[in-house]
């Protein structure tokens, strides 16, 4: 059985640096634009790791809403 091959998009990702990095740096491998979907996403900029976050759901904004604003340092 011969590999599958990468769509291009997956490839354009790998090449703007998706998915690596940390803290500030850090490049989310998925974005709200990439996904079409009828609900509701959200970004927002984090103030511990100082850069924007990217959110596909109201579930995951209330968990990193939990994280953000603990005692707990990260």
């Amino acid at each position: 059985m011969a590999k599958r091959k990468r769509t291009s998009k997956v490839d354009k990702w790998i090449k703007e640096g998706r998915g690596t990095g940390s803290g500030a740096d850090y490049q989310p491998w998925l974005k709200v634009q990439d996904v079409s979907s009828l609900g509701r996403s959200t970004r927002l900029k984090g103030t511990k790791a100082g850069r924007q976050h990217e959110f596909l759901s109201d579930l995951e904004r209330n968990y990193f809403y939990l994280t953000e604003f603990s005692d707990v340092p990260s």
